[in-house]
């Protein structure tokens, strides 16, 4: 993941951010589901390509079809734990993989 960008989150249990990555725009919202369950959505440029999909580490976000061309997000965790907000600033990592990496 040599040319993966690191995407900046908050500490926050509940939160969306609006982004610029490979000429697209893309807006990523995170929310809790449960005390230790995390979902993401993501939509480049106005269309939705994931909703509410249960945060897991070290998989691909979006299916191939939808990152053909673009790229893809991944978050990373220590020793694989499921991503947990209370962990932003500490090793869970979102990141965007550029088309070409991870495809």
């Amino acid at each position: 993941m040599a040319d993966a960008y690191q995407i900046p989150l908050e500490v926050l249990p509940n939160q969306s951010l609006t982004i610029r990555l490979s000429n697209s725009r893309y807006l990523i919202a995170i929310k809790m589901l449960s005390d230790v369950l995390m979902a993401i959505s993501i939509s480049r440029d106005d269309i939705l390509l994931i909703q509410n999909e249960r945060l897991v580490p070290s998989t691909l976000l979006l299916p191939g079809h939808l990152a053909l061309g673009y790229g893809n997000f991944m978050f990373i965790t220590p020793e694989d734990a499921y991503p947990h907000y209370t962990g932003f600033d500490n090793g869970h990592e979102l990141y965007f993989i550029p088309q070409g990496d991870g495809e």
